[in-house]
């Protein structure tokens, strides 16, 4: 790291040391004034240099924390997705900003972060909006500790609201067999996402994106990594939330179901006199497969169906329905966790603590009976002769 002196006056030097590049890949330098002989002010300079190198010098002019917040967003953008990047500028812009972002970074205090949350709870935002404000400012603020502008991250201290304990609710087998057979009637792409969102559990943008090559036949897998987005009314598809891809497994039936949603599709192209698309969207109601369903279509529709029948919920809760069948069934954790799409486990574990807990209580059941009632119930051991005190040897 390269620093230089700067003689001010008698025994007056300044301090200059190169301190890397800030987000938009401009040169920082920091400085400091110290009083002395040149030889204690080259002395100083070398500790200033190592000091920088420790991260233990903020920057003496770090900028207001909007420009922190544009030059992360900036920094971002090509490893998120349209519709992220999309609802973190809207926050940025329209709740963090005009509270706190005319603030010099390094003024930025753990109290002004609270004030923030209390008054976006006042205007009616729920603690898990409110803590994704926080999770963007707390992101914001470990890059600028990262690039040196800060030397402690002020959210690391803030008190955010606590993460919502409310239970992911999910619709019940008959409830999804009664949509799936009244779909089956009168809309054949709904009943497809129906059963699609039940039995693998992917969102709705990734069920949108789907494309008929993303289906294995021989070796009966789906492949999911893309998820169709919607901005400024454009349909885009993009990565998966996680920007993973994963291979979910389909079984016999859904494969039937596929197979005929498939012929049915060519059969439409055919009636109305048109040629499908090469790769055709699998849930399309265009003639020639070339347009998608849009995520909001399916919410709607999905709404308006089960409205219908007197369900209450919305489509969402199909994956809810996937994850807690499954762990009901007793499939391990990181199993649901892969199917679902899930970054890690441990998010499969808190949003469905309840299902596991609940299969955790049929397992203690099990393994009680099991153990248990065989020692108390047993006629066999009832029956049989009291095991013989251990002999004395003549000492005893």
């Amino acid at each position: 790291m390269r620093g230089n002196l700067e003689q001010l006056g008698p025994d007056r030097w300044r301090l200059r040391v190169f301190a890397g590049r800030d987000g938009t890949g401009k040169p920082r330098v920091v400085r400091r004034n110290v009083r002395g002989t040149k030889r204690q002010a080259t002395s100083a300079l070398a500790k200033f240099v190592a000091d920088v190198e420790r991260g233990q010098v903020a920057d003496s002019h770090p900028g207001s924390v909007a420009d922190l917040l544009d030059r992360w967003l900036a920094e971002i953008a090509p490893l998120r997705s349209a519709y992220t990047m999309r609802e973190h500028r809207r926050s940025v812009e329209r709740d963090i900003k005009p509270a706190i972002g005319a603030l010099r970074l390094d003024k930025l205090s753990p109290r002004h972060l609270d004030d923030l949350y209390g008054a976006l709870l006042a205007r009616g935002l729920s603690s898990a909006s409110v803590r994704r404000h926080h999770c963007i400012v707390h992101a914001a603020l470990d890059r600028a500790v990262r690039w040196g502008t800060i030397t402690a991250n002020p959210a690391d201290r803030a008190s955010p609201p606590g993460p919502s304990r409310s239970r992911a609710s999910a619709p019940t087998v008959r409830d999804v067999q009664r949509l799936m057979a009244v779909a089956e009637q009168h809309d054949p792409v709904m009943a497809t996402a129906i059963a699609l969102g039940a039995v693998t559990g992917a969102r709705r943008g990734e069920l949108c994106a789907l494309r008929w090559s993303d289906i294995d036949w021989e070796k009966k897998t789906l492949l999911i990594e893309r998820s169709l987005t919607v901005l400024h009314r454009v349909a885009m598809a993009g990565p998966t939330k996680t920007h993973a891809r994963r291979d979910v497994a389909i079984d016999e039936m859904l494969g039937a179901l596929l197979a005929q949603r498939q012929t049915d599709q060519q059969g439409y192209a055919r009636k109305v006199g048109v040629a499908l698309v090469g790769d055709p969207y699998l849930l399309s109601r265009s003639a020639d497969g070339s347009a998608p369903c849009l995520p909001d279509g399916l919410t709607a529709g999905y709404a308006r169906l089960a409205a219908r029948l007197g369900i209450n919920g919305h489509f969402h809760q199909l994956r809810h329905f996937a994850a807690t069948v499954a762990i009901g069934s007793g499939a391990d954790v990181r199993t649901v966790s892969g199917r679902l799409g899930h970054a890690d486990p441990s998010v499969t574990l808190r949003v469905y603590a309840h299902a596991i807990e609940a299969r955790d209580r049929e397992l203690a059941s099990i393994l009680g009976t099991t153990v248990l009632g065989t020692v108390h119930c047993s006629p066999e051991l009832d029956e049989a002769d009291p095991p013989a005190p251990p002999e004395l040897d003549s000492a005893g």
